[in-house]
C-alpha cells in the first residue's frame, strides 16, 4: 500500500467517524433527525471527500 492510499484511508476513516458520531447525536434527541440536519450530513461527506482528495494531491506531490 503507497503513503497516498494510507494518508487518504486515514482521512476517510476520520470523516466516516466524525459522520457516524454525528448520527448518533441526531437521532438520540426528542425531535429526531430534520431535513436541515440530513442536509448538514451530506455536506460533511462532501468535504470528507473534498479534505481526501486534498490529502491526495498534497501528499502525492511532496513525496
Amino acid at each position: 500500500m503507497t503513503l497516498v492510499m494510507k494518508s487518504v484511508l486515514i482521512t476517510a476513516g476520520l470523516g466516516l467517524l466524525l459522520m457516524i458520531v454525528e448520527w448518533n447525536m441526531m437521532r438520540k434527541k426528542k425531535e429526531g433527525i430534520t431535513a436541515v440536519e440530513k442536509a448538514s450530513l451530506r455536506d460533511l461527506f462532501l468535504l470528507t471527500l473534498g479534505a481526501c482528495a486534498l490529502v491526495a494531491f498534497v501528499v502525492a506531490n511532496l513525496t
